[in-house]
């Protein structure tokens, strides 16, 4: 015992200016506390868990297995080997990861078992959205600032709201048709980043009045926010995975490009916000999310401007990924499978929409037309479950309470990872398969879902309740789902109609 202790002085000799020494010692006693709050913190069934918890290494726990692109596959993975519910070291922190629909639908919903949002594993997203990292409606917990913004949105993706933008979304989406066209039919295309500038377009038209003229554009600049925003992305996911990087940036691969990235975003929402102020007086019958943000300002004074940052570039970008590689993704699944393109097309032209070699251009898609393409929102459903955009969210604990069969304490971290969830052998049977059938008989409107109850012969009502179980749930579950659900479905439903209708897949 003698021996490392007196290396422990030797080296602590190393440090020879004061302060240096001060903050070695302070460093040392934050570990000490750290470790005599775990040793004093009760337990409960946590222990009873099964999960690769049992072979952590210290310190950073299991979270080199995590640290790799595809880290979504190995949450599956162990799904799949430990079951709907298993226990994970994040660093030093206990951790559960939940897939089991049952469990989940109590940690999701307005229960007794509800939990809310993780602040921690959040706090990237903030940074990216405001230099003080200010929570939104995404991050935030429940509380009235939540309620009042929620309220005062949530008017904003009505469908009858959704519906007047309906025209700009097929302007927009019809200008880049006629831009991929011109390019000729030996041309190479980034379908990914296509669906993604039409839909930055989409949202900053709709939402905040505000072009971005991302699909006119050939190469956009370096610091414009199509291209900004995949670089706020990874850092965000690296941040979340490596506390450490946003206080060591410099010492971290890319760690200056991402806070730069932050920086650049921050600085395009500020243009949103100045316009938004700009607005004065709101119409009544001006229901677009710049108007409704503009009347949180006015209304809730107790608000402050930088929580509204905060929102506007989480409104800005949470239906960008989602509604871009939704559609982008569908498409490669369809174009994958020969009889489900035929069944689409047979579909398209019962209603007039198909382009066809020697005949007349098909008709303009219209609203309506949205609900009577079954198969092809089957085929976009089937998409979302099996490559959802969001890969994993993150709960805890509020107090004591039940997991499933298991009791944890206060402050216990819950992963609930989409992917896993969605694809998991234990909730979908051939998850791995890409099968549209699966949803011709649930509801169009239907965004929480749980399979095991597809033998039911009343679809609509499994549909309807999420309080059984829940292994579909692409945009969360819970009183947060409602707000952002709207953004991605119609613009993609048409984004995918309009593709197909001019024969773009041939």
């Amino acid at each position: 015992m003698a021996a490392p202790m007196l290396l422990s002085l030797s080296s602590f000799g190393q440090f020879t200016s004061l302060s240096e020494q001060v903050l070695v010692i302070a460093v040392a006693g934050v570990l000490i506390a750290v470790l005599i709050s775990l040793k004093r913190r009760p337990s409960f069934d946590l222990d009873k868990i099964p999960g690769p918890w049992t072979r952590a290494y210290p310190v950073v726990g299991n979270i080199l297995e995590c640290l790799r692109p595809d880290f979504h596959r190995k949450l599956l993975d162990w799904s799949n080997q430990y079951g709907g519910i298993y226990r994970i070291k994040f660093l030093w922190q206990d951790a559960l990861i939940v897939t089991d629909p049952a469990a989940l639908a109590g940690i999701m919903g307005r229960g007794d078992g509800a939990m809310d949002k993780a602040a921690l594993v959040y706090a990237p997203i903030n940074r990216m959205c405001t230099p003080h990292g200010d929570a939104n409606l995404l991050t935030s917990a429940a509380d009235d600032t939540w309620k009042a913004i929620r309220k005062s949105v949530a008017v904003s993706f009505s469908m009858q709201n959704i519906r007047k933008k309906f025209p700009l979304v097929l302007g927009r989406i019809n200008q880049l048709i006629a831009r991929l066209e011109a390019l000729g039919p030996a041309a190479a295309i980034d379908v990914d980043q296509a669906a993604l500038r039409v839909t930055l377009d989409i949202i900053g038209l709709a939402g905040f009045n505000h072009d971005y003229d991302c699909v006119s554009q050939d190469v956009p600049a370096y610091d414009h926010l199509i291209r900004v925003l995949p670089r706020c992305f990874t850092e965000v996911m690296l941040r979340i995975a490596n506390p450490l990087r946003e206080v060591f940036p410099g010492q971290h691969k890319n760690g200056p490009k991402g806070a730069a990235a932050f920086k650049m975003f921050q600085a395009e929402m500020g243009v949103l916000l100045r316009e938004l102020k700009q607005r004065g007086s709101c119409d009544l019958d001006d229901q677009d999310l710049a108007t409704q943000l503009c009347r949180v300002l006015q209304e809730h004074p107790h608000i402050p401007e930088s929580r509204v940052l905060s929102e506007i570039g989480i409104l800005s970008v949470e239906g960008f990924e989602t509604t871009g590689h939704t559609t982008s993704w569908t498409l490669f699944n369809i174009a994958s499978e020969p009889g489900v393109q035929a069944k689409i097309a047979e579909e398209l032209d019962s209603l007039g929409l198909l382009a066809k070699p020697g005949c007349p251009p098909p008709r303009e898609l219209q609203w309506e037309d949205l609900k009577r393409l079954p198969y092809l929102i089957a085929a976009t459903k089937e998409a979302m479950r099996m490559l959802p955009v969001v890969s994993v969210m993150g709960r805890v604990a509020g107090k004591d309470m039940a997991v499933g069969p298991y009791k944890v304490p206060a402050g216990t971290v819950v992963g609930t990872p989409l992917f896993a969830i969605q694809n998991s052998s234990h909730n979908w049977e051939k998850p791995e398969e890409f099968i549209p059938e699966r949803w011709l008989d649930v509801p169009v409107e239907t965004y929480v879902y749980d399979s095991r109850d597809s033998a039911t012969t009343d679809m609509a009502a499994a549909a309807s309740s999420s309080k059984g179980g829940n292994t579909f749930m692409p945009f969360s579950e819970g009183p947060r789902n409602a707000w952002g659900r709207c953004v991605p479905d119609r613009p993609g439903w048409a984004g995918l109609t309009q593709h197909h209708s001019t024969g773009l897949t041939r």
